[in-house]
């Protein structure tokens, strides 16, 4: 599944979501599904009626009308489907997406470290994902998983199975964010098997009063951890490893 956007004539899916705070926002929702949905804006400040909340969702082929103005201060938000019952079956098979909101000191951070959305600013959605016998995802949770969660053996990074990204000798960051129905996870950057140090800048509500050193960080469903990695000393051709 998928949440498909036209954009000046072109289709996306599950699209990076960019916001300046204090803007006007307008989305139409239309289901295209066979069940009940509706969207959920994580992290958002936003009334009832906006909030993606179960008792508003809508049913296959109808529609829901948000119209907000974005009152948060930049972060790494995200937004996916939230009707009873069927969240996690929903989020599980593709219905998961970035929303950034932007403000004056976030400009003042790219400006001062050359940062680029989609080139040295890197969003990383991070989900397991179960597998039927034809490579087909599949969500069939038993009883021992509605104790204990839904996992899957199956990593994948923005939807992209053991992705690779081509870095250049900068400092990088990257917005982590756990998408997964139950997993928490340790995210250390290593290279020859060794842990790196890197920086913590931001959580799921903003950028940080300063930067934290660490060597890893624990990500909880639906968390979000913005990060710098500084590959000044890196070589060319050395692997670094999340």
């Amino acid at each position: 599944l998928g949440y498909e956007m036209e954009h000046f004539g072109r289709q996306l899916v599950n699209p990076v979501l960019g916001v300046r705070a204090g803007s006007p926002l307008r989305i139409k929702f239309w289901n295209g599904l066979d069940e009940p949905s509706i969207i959920h804006w994580h992290g958002l400040k936003v009334d009832s009626n906006n909030d993606g909340h179960p008792h508003y969702v809508v049913g296959g082929g109808e529609t829901y009308d948000y119209h907000f103005t974005v009152a948060n201060r930049a972060a790494t938000y995200w937004y996916h489907p939230h009707p009873h019952y069927l969240t996690g079956k929903q989020v599980h098979h593709g219905l998961a997406g970035f929303f950034i909101v932007d403000d004056d000191e976030e400009f003042a951070l790219q400006r001062a470290l050359d940062l680029r959305l989609g080139e040295t600013d890197i969003p990383l959605l991070i989900q397991d994902r179960r597998l039927d016998e034809h490579g087909r995802i599949a969500f069939a949770p038993t009883g021992m998983d509605r104790v204990h969660g839904h996992y899957g053996g199956e990593m994948l990074v923005n939807w992209t199975h053991r992705p690779h990204f081509d870095a250049a000798t900068r400092v990088y960051r990257f917005r982590i964010l756990n998408g997964s129905n139950a997993r928490v996870y340790r995210l250390p950057f290593r290279h020859g098997g060794h842990p790196l140090d890197y920086h913590v800048i931001g959580t799921d509500g903003g950028l940080l009063d300063r930067p934290r050193a660490v060597k890893e960080a624990f990500l909880a469903p639906g968390e979000r951890v913005d990060v710098l990695l500084d590959l000044r000393a890196a070589a060319l051709g050395d692997e670094i490893v999340l």
